[in-house]
């Protein structure tokens, strides 16, 4: 689960600072500070995966790594999200919202910084036994066994069935390469549940060979061949200097012998997968490509003889579940605000990101009626 989480984060903390670092204004120096600890984060729990059982003290210690991870991707979330509205506000009022993510984003830093001490007292001293292999060119040249995960299933409201759905189709079926689509109106939580998959540990026992990248409407073909080989860990200085064509074949020729998952999110057009679709080859290894779009249309060009799975919005009780959740943490709303909370999240139109950026409005309210 921790594992999961940082991995994720990290993923996009890099896309953001790499594609999309005009929405980070204000806050670039915190978020590139952010990605530098969690990558120690992230070392340290793949070093310690062997001890958690043994020692109460390790364990506590990537509870907390998970939950300022959480926080962080939290906070991240919001501030991007409400980067556009933001623009639209006047010089003062955009001062003060950018004030107020950087101070949230100090106080999660310092919650790093406390963990980071830690967990630098147990490398140092060698504790429990766990030495620092993240750096070593033998742990760089032999990847850990792949062991059988206990699979918790994460709650992400209303996905429950659709990422059991998921699940299903990518690890069933056919041995060739299958392309498989989530097709949904912006907001509706197509990338929510293609995370939800991607970081599932039974999708992560599966393919080990997993890689994320984001393309939207505005990509270079380089850039994302170059992010799912830095995703997949087998990028090289020499790689930098590659032309797209033969970043392709250097891709393709890595995935030939090997079972993988790669996630396009956000794909627009047609010609975008024909752009891609060249580094993927089949080799009747069980391989599958999850992209998610808007457009029903390149989901049919993409695999004309498969069905995408198309999104459905939220219910009204949906709603009201993942507004309680992202609003009072725990879930549980006090009975007096049940009736107006009931309200707003009627007025979502069931649409997952609307839900998130008014829970993010409201986090920063006194929680009372008026």
């Amino acid at each position: 689960m921790a594992d999961a989480v940082v991995e994720f984060l990290l993923l996009n903390l890099k896309q953001l600072l790499l594609y999309h670092v005009d929405l980070l204004s204000g806050v670039k120096d915190q978020v590139e500070s952010l990605h530098r600890e969690l990558s120690l984060m992230k070392a340290f729990l793949k070093d310690s995966r062997e001890k958690r059982s043994e020692y109460e003290y390790v364990r506590e210690l990537v509870s907390q790594i998970t939950v300022v991870a959480y926080e962080a991707e939290d906070i991240i979330d919001t501030f991007v999200t409400n980067a556009a509205m933001q623009k639209a506000r006047s010089t003062v009022r955009r001062a003060f919202h950018v004030f107020d993510h950087s101070s949230m984003l100090r106080n999660v830093a310092k919650e790093i910084e406390s963990i980071k001490v830690k967990v630098k007292e147990i490398y140092d001293k060698k504790m429990f036994g766990i030495q620092n292999l993240h750096d070593g060119e033998s742990s760089r040249r032999s990847p850990p066994l792949k062991r059988v995960p206990i699979v918790e299933e994460e709650n992400v409201v209303g996905f429950d069935e659709e990422a059991k759905t998921m699940r299903s189709l990518l690890t069933n079926g056919s041995e060739e390469l299958q392309i498989i689509s989530i097709v949904g109106m912006g907001g509706l939580g197509k990338t929510t549940l293609a995370k939800e998959v991607y970081t599932d540990p039974s999708i992560e026992y599966h393919f080990y060979n997993r890689a994320w990248i984001y393309v939207s409407q505005q990509y270079s073909r380089k850039e994302v061949f170059l992010g799912i080989l830095d995703s997949l860990s087998l990028i090289t200085d020499e790689m930098y200097k590659m032309n797209d064509e033969k970043l392709a074949i250097e891709l393709s020729s890595h995935l030939r012998s090997k079972r993988y998952l790669v996630v396009i999110d956000d794909v627009w057009t047609m010609e975008a997968w024909d752009d891609l679709k060249m580094a993927f080859p089949n080799t009747a290894s069980g391989s599958r490509i999850l992209l998610t779009t808007r457009n029903r249309d390149v989901a049919s060009y993409a695999n004309p003889e498969g069905s995408p799975h198309h999104l459905r919005f939220l219910t009204n009780e949906e709603s009201w579940e993942l507004l309680s959740k992202k609003v009072f943490r725990k879930g549980i709303c006090p009975l007096e605000l049940e009736d107006i909370g009931l309200q707003i999240a009627k007025k979502c139109y069931g649409l997952p990101l609307a839900i998130v950026v008014v829970s993010g409005l409201l986090l920063k309210k006194e929680k009372t009626r008026d």
